[in-house]
């Protein structure tokens, strides 16, 4: 269960909280709302090359060869 950060579009609590991957979220702890996740973060995304591998891994953090 990801640790994740939630935000009440009622009274703007923000928390966090262990919910299961399904995306349903608890209500706020303070007023009983509706809550949304909070993208508070970046997103890296490791690239794939295609062919041969270089051994540049300063580009993909891949293999290390």
């Amino acid at each position: 269960m990801p640790l994740i950060e939630l935000k009440c579009v009622k009274c703007g609590k923000v928390f966090e909280e262990l919910v299961k991957a399904d995306g349903v979220y608890p209500p706020c702890r303070e007023c009983g709302g509706k809550t949304e996740q909070v993208y508070s973060g970046e997103l890296f995304v490791n690239h794939a090359h295609k062919g041969e591998c270089s051994g540049d891994c300063s580009c993909c953090g891949g293999c290390n060869k």
